[in-house]
């Protein structure tokens, strides 16, 4: 069988995100293959428009509907409900995605507020996730952003969250 058939197999079975690593274990081929199939399949499928595209996520994969064809599938008259996040939530969102890993307290200092209702929405929409916990008194619980957040957001690693301002990274300190 072709390798990039099977990991295709795989990717639309598997309708999450999953590592490179992932695929290489369980087709028993080396990375580097996976990689070059994986590169070889996100390629064909970008370059000629189809109406799915494979998605990177950091070093994860996912078969995903293009967004060119967003038009059409909104039309489906199955819809699922909307979920939005509140102003709070994607505040508190936004300065754990640029000061990561962060606690609380430190939210709640850049915001005002306390932020312990927003924190819990994203960990149930599991948009951040505890990371750890700060060597201080108390030992804090530390939090970071997840692969669900890169997926949410569109981006394929933090690295391409938007550039901020220097007078606006002050205001998130």
């Amino acid at each position: 069988m072709n390798l990039k058939e099977i990991i295709l197999a795989i990717l639309f079975y598997w309708t999450d995100p999953i590592e490179d690593i992932e695929l290489s274990n369980i087709t028993k081929a080396d990375i580097k293959d996976i990689q070059s199939a994986l590169d070889e399949i996100k390629k064909e499928f970008n370059e000629k428009n189809r109406g799915i595209i494979l998605k990177k996520i950091e070093n994860s994969y996912q078969l995903v509907t293009n967004p060119n064809f967003f038009n059409y599938i909104k039309k489906l008259t199955y819809k699922e409900e909307e979920k939005k996040i509140n102003n709070s939530s994607m505040e508190t969102l936004s300065i754990i995605a640029y000061k990561q890993p962060i606690t609380r307290i430190e939210i709640d200092k850049v915001r005002g507020v306390n932020s312990q209702s927003s924190i819990n929405t994203l960990l149930g929409r599991n948009l951040i996730e505890e990371s750890g916990r700060l060597d201080a008194p108390g030992k804090p619980i530390l939090y970071k952003t997840t692969k669900e957040f890169l997926r949410v957001f569109n981006l394929e690693s933090l690295d391409k969250l938007p550039i901020i301002e220097k007078d606006d990274v002050n205001e998130i300190k």
